[in-house]
């Protein structure tokens, strides 16, 4: 295997890893990491991240993330995950905190804060800390 090939895909199975990095495709199993950057796609399964930043898809099963942000589509199933930046989720049996997507599909899912509520929670936020700041203003 040449040394292009060996950086275009990893794969991570059992233990901790601080942090992971592929310019391909990546697979972690049975682990988990602080942070993992994939320039591919990614998968987890029976694992976690805390940080999770994919340029293809990911896949998340029986497994979970604190915050995605996803090129591609997501799939998360028997899961859980924080926050959710992506084009189109696929979200069966699973739970996510907020969910930023073009388009989302769930099954026997809980999602505490979808688009619409996220961006009215950030216009709200907005007005209240202008008004504040011009309270304050001195």
């Amino acid at each position: 295997m040449d040394e292009q090939a060996e950086h275009a895909e990893k794969e991570y199975v059992g233990g901790f890893v601080p942090f992971m990095q592929a310019e391909g495709n990546m697979t972690l199993r049975e682990g988990g990491a602080i942070a993992m950057v994939a320039g591919g796609d990614a998968t987890i399964k029976e694992g976690g991240v805390g940080l999770c930043v994919v340029g293809g898809d990911l896949s998340i099963t029986e497994g979970g993330a604190g915050n995605m942000i996803v090129g591609g589509n997501v799939e998360v199933s028997n899961g859980a995950v924080g926050q959710i930046a992506t084009l189109e989720a696929t979200v069966t049996d699973a739970r996510v905190g907020v969910l930023l997507a073009g388009n989302a599909k769930l099954e026997r899912s809980e999602i505490l804060i979808s688009t619409e509520q996220a961006i009215g929670f950030g216009v709200a936020a907005g007005v209240v800390f202008f008004l504040l700041s011009k309270l304050f203003r001195r």
